[in-house]
C-alpha cells in the first residue's frame, strides 16, 4: 500500500507532504513528497499508535467509586478497591475490562501494559476478554508461581508484595534470564524509591518515581531503568506532581501510563494533554517528549519493533484528521497533537497494516 499523508518522522518532527509504503505489515518506505500513484489520505497526519505503559484494567468496574482519597486509602494493601472487588460478579468485572479494552482501541492505542492481581485466574480472565479484540497486553501478573511464568510478560508488583522478598528472589532471577519484565510500583508515598534500590535484584521499570532525590535519578539513569508516569492518578491521589524535564534532562526512558480505571479513562490524549500542562509547574517540556513517551520509549521499554516511523518498523499507525474542527487552525500540528488532540480526531487505525478502524 502506498499512501500520501503528513507524517511525524523518526525525529518527531511533521513532514507536510510525504508518502508511506506498508508492505507485509512494516513501513518498507518513508519519504519526502506526494507520489502519483499514492492513495490519497492528505487530510490526515500518520504517527505511531500509542502505548499505555500503566494501566489496571481490572478495576474498569468500579469507576468513580471513589472520591478525596489518597493512594493508600485508595489502592493499598486494605484499600477501598478490595472491598469493591468482594461486591462485584466476575461478569461485571470481565464485561468492563472488555470497554476498557476497546475504549483504548478506538482512542488509536495498540498495547497496554497492565498490571493483573489475583494470579493466573486474573491473568485468564483479562486473556478472555480482549480475545476478540485486536490490541496487545503485555500482562504483569502477580501471586503466581514460577511454573505461570512463561504464560505472562513479567511480574508487576507493590512494595508490600516486596517486604518477604525471598519469596519472589527466585521467581525475579527467571524473570531476568527469560527477558521478561520486572516492574514495581515506587513513589507515591515517603521512601518507597530508596526500597527498590535496596533490593538484590532491581526491576525493569518503576511506576511512578515521584519526588526522587538526584542520587536516585542517576541510579535509574545507571541501571537503565524505565520510569512510567501517571500523572493524573498522581494528581487525584494526592501524591504529587511528577517533574517529567528533570527525567529527560537525565536521559532517563520516560513513559506515560493512564494507571487505575476507577480513578482515570484510560485514554493516553487526557494524560499527554495533563503532563503538557503540569511541566509550565516546573519546567517546561518540549511537546515532542511527551508524544515520544507514549510511542517511541514504550516500545523501546518493551522491545517492540514499534512506536516510530521508519523503514522496517511494524506498521501499527493512526490518522489523525489534521482539517477536522478541533485541529483545523493548528499553528503548531506537535503541540495541539499533545495539548488538544482527541479520540475523536483518530480516523483511521492500522494494525500490522491492516485498518482496523475506518477501513
Amino acid at each position: 500500500m502506498l499512501i500520501n499523508c503528513s507524517f511525524l518522522d523518526k525525529n518527531f518532527e511533521i513532514i507536510e507532504e510525504g508518502n508511506l509504503v506498508i508492505e507485509n505489515g512494516k513501513i518498507s518506505e518513508c519519504n519526502e513528497g506526494y507520489v502519483s500513484d499514492g492513495a490519497d489520505f492528505k487530510n490526515f497526519v500518520v504517527m505511531p499508535s500509542l502505548i499505555n505503559t500503566h494501566t489496571h484494567i481490572g478495576d474498569s468496574f468500579a469507576k468513580d467509586a471513589v472520591q478525596n482519597l489518597n493512594a493508600k486509602e485508595c489502592c493499598g494493601k486494605n484499600g477501598s478497591k478490595w472491598k469493591f472487588y468482594k461486591k462485584a460478579s466476575q461478569r461485571e468485572i470481565s464485561d468492563a475490562m472488555k470497554d476498557s479494552c476497546l475504549q483504548m482501541l478506538d482512542s488509536g492505542i495498540s498495547t497496554f501494559v497492565d498490571f493483573r492481581e489475583f494470579g493466573m485466574n486474573g491473568v485468564e480472565q483479562l486473556k478472555k476478554s480482549i480475545k476478540n479484540i485486536q490490541i496487545k497486553a503485555k500482562i504483569l501478573a502477580r501471586d503466581v508461581q514460577i511454573d505461570d511464568l512463561d504464560y505472562v510478560d513479567g511480574l508487576g508488583l507493590n512494595l508490600y508484595n516486596l517486604k518477604n522478598f525471598e519469596t519472589y528472589e527466585e521467581g525475579l532471577k527467571y524473570i531476568k534470564t527469560h527477558k521478561k519484565i520486572f516492574a514495581v510500583h515506587a513513589g507515591e508515598a515517603k521512601d518507597e524509591i530508596s526500597e527498590v534500590f535496596n533490593l538484590k535484584i532491581l526491576p525493569d521499570m518503576i511506576i511512578h518515581f515521584l519526588n526522587p532525590s538526584e542520587e536516585q535519578i542517576k541510579a535509574a539513569g545507571r541501571n537503565k531503568i524505565t520510569i512510567v508516569l501517571c500523572p493524573r492518578s498522581n494528581a487525584i491521589l494526592k501524591c504529587g506532581i511528577p517533574n517529567l524535564r528533570q527525567l529527560t534532562d537525565a536521559k532517563i526512558n520516560v513513559c506515560l501510563g493512564t494507571d487505575n480505571v476507577m480513578l482515570n479513562s484510560p485514554d493516553l490524549w487526557a494524560e499527554m494533554e495533563f503532563a503538557y500542562k503540569i511541566s509550565s509547574l516546573h519546567d517546561f517540556v518540549e511537546p515532542k517528549e511527551i508524544l515520544k513517551a507514549v510511542t517511541i520509549n514504550p516500545a523501546k521499554a518493551l522491545n517492540l519493533n514499534a512506536g516510530i516511523i521508519d523503514k522496517g518498523k511494524v506498521a501499527d499507525i493512526i490518522f489523525i484528521n489534521k482539517n477536522g474542527l478541533n485541529l483545523r487552525h493548528s499553528k503548531n500540528l506537535i503541540t495541539s497533537l499533545v495539548n488538544r488532540c482527541k479520540s475523536s480526531d483518530v480516523s483511521k487505525i492500522m494494525l500490522e497494516g491492516k485498518f482496523v478502524k475506518g477501513l
